[in-house]
C-alpha cells in the first residue's frame, strides 16, 4: 500500500505539473501537446494505480489509528480518504471521457486508445468541466491530507506518518 500511495503521488504530481506547464506555450504548438500527452498518460498511470490500490484495500485490513486520537479525527480521516480515492478514480475517468466525446484519441505513453463511443460535443464539455472542478477538490484534499500528516508528525507525535514513509 506504501508503494502504490506515492506512485499514485508521483502520477498526480506528474499530471498536475503537465497541465499547469501547458499555459506556458501555445495552443497547437509541439511542447503544449507534449505537456497535454504527458497529462493524459500520468492521469491513465494514476487510474490503473488505484484500481490496484482500491483492489489491495479491499483484501487487506485499513491499519488501526493511532492511540489517543478522537472519533472526530479517525472520521475526518476516513472521510478525507474516501473523496481522495473518489477523486483520484474519477478524476482520469472524466479526462477519458471528456477526451472520448469530443472524438479524440487518448494517448498513452506513445499508444493511442480510442473509446468506440460516439462524439457528443455537449457530454465532453461537460466532462470536461467536472474535471476542471475535480482538480481543485483534489487540490484541497490532498492539501488537507498532507497538513494532516504533517499534524500528526509534528504536533501529535503519534508517528503516524512513519507508517507511510
Amino acid at each position: 500500500m506504501r508503494a502504490l500511495h506515492w506512485l499514485v503521488f508521483l502520477g498526480a504530481a506528474i499530471a498536475v505539473v503537465a497541465v499547469e506547464l501547458t499555459d506556458f506555450f501555445p495552443k497547437g504548438s509541439a511542447t503544449r501537446s507534449a505537456l497535454m500527452n504527458l497529462h493524459k498518460s500520468a492521469g491513465l498511470s494514476v487510474l490503473a494505480l488505484m484500481v490496484l490500490r482500491l483492489l489491495a484495500r479491499v483484501s487487506q485490513p485499513v491499519p488501526a489509528p493511532p492511540p489517543g486520537g478522537s472519533r472526530l479525527m479517525e472520521r475526518a480521516a476516513g472521510a478525507t480518504h474516501l473523496l481522495l480515492y473518489v477523486l483520484m478514480l474519477g478524476m482520469p475517468v472524466l479526462g477519458v471521457l471528456a477526451s472520448a466525446w469530443r472524438g479524440r484519441a487518448v494517448p498513452f505513453f506513445g499508444l493511442e486508445w480510442t473509446l468506440p463511443i460516439a462524439q457528443n460535443k455537449a457530454l465532453s464539455d461537460l466532462a470536461m468541466d467536472l474535471h476542471r472542478t475535480g482538480a481543485t477538490f483534489v487540490y484541497i484534499f490532498v492539501g488537507l491530507h498532507a497538513a494532516a500528516a504533517l499534524w500528526h508528525q509534528f504536533v501529535l507525535k503519534d508517528r503516524l506518518l512513519r507508517r507511510m514513509l
